[in-house]
């Protein structure tokens, strides 16, 4: 019985995975439906809000950073001079800062960067080029998710919100996908003679990593 509901309950969270972004590209473009586009602009901050703050180990810090951005969002709805259009992009740019902290502040003088950590933890040791290597694609995930931001912002001040919405709803999570498996096949062929892991291993070791960062239980 508890397997049944555990299994509901994953298919509810893929359909609601994929329904969103239909609900938020719709809503975007009918102005009509205001109390719709207010809440469609509150859930993925709310959820992850609250997915944040029950695991984080400072959940003082991260509430009064999601109070703030609901903030943000209240004032774009309230006031004339603002778009509240640009609110639906307030979690993608969020995501994408967040990941780039994460992977950027690996880089600092003393650090590891977080691909090598990330190596160090599957392989074990790893010779010069390797390090050379996965520094080289930690800076290319930090480019990666800056334009993704980027892109964003030009899209949204010199194009149709309906490219805009395009964009963050339904394009930016395939090319996520898109860098992660370019980068492994890149890796594959170019280092043919180093034991490769599997794209799951390598999943599994950036979920704790990130899980250890953020005070997560790693699954």
């Amino acid at each position: 019985m508890m397997r049944s509901i555990r299994f509901l309950g994953k298919l509810l969270v893929i359909f609601a995975c994929l329904g969103y972004p239909w609900l938020a590209h719709a809503a975007m473009m009918d102005h009509t439906a205001v109390l719709l586009r207010i809440i469609l602009a509150l859930v993925p901050l709310s959820v992850l809000a609250f997915w944040t703050i029950k695991h984080a180990t400072n959940r003082i810090l991260w509430s009064f950073v999601f109070l703030a951005a609901a903030i943000v969002i209240f004032v774009l709805r309230s006031n004339v001079l603002l778009n509240f259009d640009a609110a639906f992009g307030i979690p993608h740019a969020a995501i994408n800062l967040f990941l780039l902290w994460f992977f950027g502040h690996t880089l600092l003088p003393g650090k590891e960067p977080l691909i090598t950590r990330l190596a160090r933890r599957v392989h074990g040791t790893l010779d010069a080029r390797l390090v050379s290597y996965t520094k080289g694609v930690t800076i290319a995930w930090c480019v990666f998710f800056i334009g993704q931001i980027m892109t964003s912002v030009l899209l949204f001040n010199f194009t149709s919100l309906s490219t805009w919405s395009l964009f963050i709803n339904f394009i930016n999570f395939p090319l996520v996908i898109v860098m992660f498996i370019g980068e492994y096949v890149y890796r594959v062929l170019r280092y043919r003679d180093f034991p490769h892991v599997t794209i799951k291993q390598t999943v599994q070791a950036f979920n704790t990593d990130f899980s250890s960062a953020t005070g997560a239980k790693p699954r």
